[in-house]
């Protein structure tokens, strides 16, 4: 049996129009970006082409529901535009999931002295709750000294 490469592979198992669609997500989203109203536009992200939908997420209720509203009219401006025959889905959905893949900058934690941290430790060995004790131990060891 030979070797195919993977591109190939993939290729045969998407559907036909699959590279096409996925082309039109950039200009799809910059469409709503520029034809939905400023206080809305912001709080929209297409999620999806396929074959049968296009699907926006709006990122409040409030937000999907105007979308719902004025729904035929972007869905014919839609269609007039990339010539897309899909209908047109609203979902909400909050920015905290739409946002979860992206990595944002986190600075490091700030150094802590050694004094505070044995501060820490000699004040849990007068806690009485064990679980607690234990957790604030482990604050201790996990805490950087500078």
């Amino acid at each position: 049996m030979g070797s195919k490469p993977i591109s190939r592979l993939c290729r045969s198992v998407l559907p036909p129009e699959f590279e096409q669609l996925t082309r039109l997500g950039p200009g799809v989203q910059r469409f709503l970006e520029q034809n939905l109203p400023a206080s809305v536009n912001q709080s929209v992200t297409l999620l999806t082409i396929n074959q049968d939908e296009v699907v926006v997420a709006a990122n409040s209720p409030m937000v999907a529901n105007y979308l719902r509203l004025h729904g035929r009219e972007i869905e014919q401006q839609l269609r007039e535009t990339f010539n897309l025959e899909q209908s047109l889905k609203f979902r909400t959905i909050p920015d905290s999931l739409l946002k979860a893949g992206s990595k944002e900058y986190r600075p490091e934690p700030a150094q802590v002295s050694a004094e505070s941290i044995e501060a820490i430790r000699r004040n849990a060995e007068w806690i009485e709750n064990e679980e607690l004790k234990a957790a604030m131990l482990s604050l201790a060891d996990s805490l950087k000294s500078d």
